[in-house]
């Protein structure tokens, strides 16, 4: 999507590794559907540089209506239930990579919504008029935005485009109640500093990498290298022992009607506040850590 908009930022792209096999292989939502979502909001980016409330509306609806027809063009948002595999064991990695319908349907999923976002009128996004009124369509809390700025703010690692955009992870990605935004940027932080770099790798280290991360998401021990496939596994299980789930909807017990409805809960929900807080002390303390390994090594 960036190659089809001329708007390319490969830190976008490093954030993004840890949502492949929905969410470090977790089975939740879809890759395809979550990068999907970050390519509408930079869509959108020049509309939400401006600092305004109308254009994440506009976003967060136009992301909405991505996963919406995703689900009827596929039948779900989530990967498991797709693929019906398991990647944290040797039996659903097997049945994934051995049977080869599975890979192929995951690369004509990446074609049909590369071929929906590219020639769908509704994506070719210009910014939305200011509507009449003083209405109020955001708030100051953002999942995955706010867990990105507790990160920048202890770690020294951030990004403004990606805090910018990171809105369309609200309530569920486009408030669809499925991967939790606060997790969404708790990984999103992560692979800002361990994520790949796929414009500047080869085919060769490309394989490599996915690779080593497929084995270590089999490991209960990490293993030589520093692999974000691995601290990504360890953090959702923890994000998944303090929330229940990862999934918006199962843990907040309801699904959100429009932005407003998403607005007055958030603003009121200390449970999801908490999470916030909980998931940058995730990232922060996998980022401390692994740094620190990488700068012991380097001596």
């Amino acid at each position: 999507m960036q190659d089809a908009i001329r708007e390319k930022d490969d830190i976008l792209l490093k954030a993004a590794t840890g949502f492949e096999g929905g969410c470090v292989a977790n089975g939740s939502t879809c890759g395809i559907a979550t990068g999907g979502a970050l390519s509408i909001a930079l869509m959108y980016d020049q509309c939400l540089q401006k600092g305004e409330a109308f254009p994440e509306r506009a976003a967060l609806e136009s992301v909405g209506g991505y996963l919406d027809w995703f689900k009827r063009e596929h039948g779900t948002t989530q990967c498991r239930e797709r693929n019906n595999v398991d990647f944290h064991k040797i039996s659903g990695q097997l049945r994934y990579f051995l049977s080869g319908s599975k890979m192929l349907r995951c690369m004509l999923l990446t074609g049909s919504a590369l071929n929906h976002l590219t020639f769908n009128e509704k994506f070719q996004v210009l910014c939305p008029e200011k509507p009449s009124g003083d209405v109020q369509f955001s708030s100051s809390i953002h999942c995955a935005r706010n867990v990105l700025e507790f990160v920048r703010e202890r770690t020294g690692i951030g990004n403004d485009r990606l805090e910018r955009l990171s809105i369309v992870f609200d309530g569920g990605v486009g408030l669809r109640g499925v991967l939790c935004g606060a997790l969404s940027g708790a990984i999103l932080a992560l692979n800002l500093l361990h994520g790949f770099n796929l414009r500047r790798m080869s085919y060769s280290s490309n394989f490599k990498k996915f690779l080593v991360g497929h084995i270590n998401l089999l490991r209960k021990k990490s293993g030589r290298s520093i692999d974000t496939f691995f601290i990504g596994k360890q953090m959702t299980n923890e994000f998944r022992e303090n929330a229940g789930s990862i999934e918006c909807s199962t843990i907040t017990g309801r699904t959100f009607e429009n932005p407003e409805d998403f607005r007055e809960y958030i603003e009121t929900s200390e449970p999801c506040r908490n999470l916030i807080r909980i998931s940058a002390d995730i990232a922060v303390k996998a980022i401390e850590e692994t740094r620190n390994i990488v700068e012991f090594k380097s001596r």
